[in-house]
């Protein structure tokens, strides 16, 4: 079996793209995989496209050997963009392989663990709040109609739900200057006024969705150490599930877990385990 061609798609989903890579052979086994990036996609894309040149006759089977054909290409660029594209290429690998032999991938790495998955519903209440037309869904103008989203949570079947800090109105928005710009943006400060807010918006789920269904909150890459430790606090009677906290120093994520009660969440912006083993030496 050889690789013969590698196609990529960027996805528009409405206010932000996915994109998609096939990888295909001479057998006419296809394989797909996902390497998004809702800011750069045509970059990761394009990555992935160069990558073809070093894959094209190769036999797609060895996933070990493709991955470090294409990690040695990237060697100087490691994580984001190329660690997105490469990633791409090895899920559809993986999937070719699967298919060549007849399995689902899972029966690659060892058979499944279970049957069944717990899922949460994300950007709860953050799709809604600059996206509601685009998904069909009522705006956030008020706190009621953030009451009125975590019922619908619950009657929807939902257990868990993870939100981000959303500011209800006539134009509603989310909280987001790690992602913004202009003045005052990487500050990474609060005020008494924003944590309040904070706690407001939890509590008002808290008391939507009962006792029972765990709440999450994605603060991203909006806080410094001591203001993600200060939201960690206010937050802690309400039985969060977590708080998710977006920060590329492991020492100081170490300091707000020692410093707070409520069970922190980050990694998502890591790519391989050189980046992540700062974070398991700072445990």
């Amino acid at each position: 079996m050889k690789i013969t061609g590698l196609e990529t798609f960027v996805v528009d989903a409405g206010w932000r793209p996915w994109s998609f890579v096939a990888v295909r052979t001479d057998e006419g086994i296809t394989g797909y995989g996902e390497c998004s990036d809702g800011r750069l996609p045509y970059s990761v894309v394009g990555t992935a496209e160069e990558l073809q040149t070093i894959l094209l006759g190769k036999d797609p089977r060895p996933v070990e050997q493709r991955y470090w054909d294409m990690y040695r290409v990237a060697r100087q660029s490691p994580g984001g963009i190329a660690a997105k594209a490469i990633a791409g290429i090895e899920l559809a690998l993986w999937d070719i392989k699967a298919k060549a032999l007849g399995v689902p991938v899972y029966e690659l790495v060892g058979g499944p663990m279970r049957t069944r998955q717990r899922v949460y519903w994300s950007h709860c209440g953050s799709s809604r709040a600059g996206n509601w037309e685009i998904i069909g869904a009522p705006p956030l103008q008020t706190w009621r109609d953030v009451t009125a989203l975590g019922k619908e949570v619950v009657e929807r079947g939902f257990t868990a739900l993870k939100t981000n800090i959303i500011f209800p109105g006539e134009v509603a928005r989310t909280y987001r200057p790690g992602f913004g710009g202009g003045e005052g943006t990487t500050d990474g400060t609060i005020t008494n006024a924003l944590l309040d807010h904070i706690r407001t918006q939890i509590g008002t789920f808290r008391d939507a969705v009962g006792p029972n269904v765990d709440i999450a909150l994605d603060l991203n890459f909006n806080f410094r150490v001591e203001a993600a430790t200060r939201i960690c606090r206010v937050l802690e009677d309400l039985n969060m599930m977590w708080v998710e906290i977006d920060m590329y120093e492991p020492e100081g994520l170490r300091e707000i877990r020692d410093a707070v009660r409520v069970p922190v969440c980050s990694g998502e912006n890591l790519f391989t385990n050189r980046e992540y083993r700062r974070y398991f030496e700072a445990r």
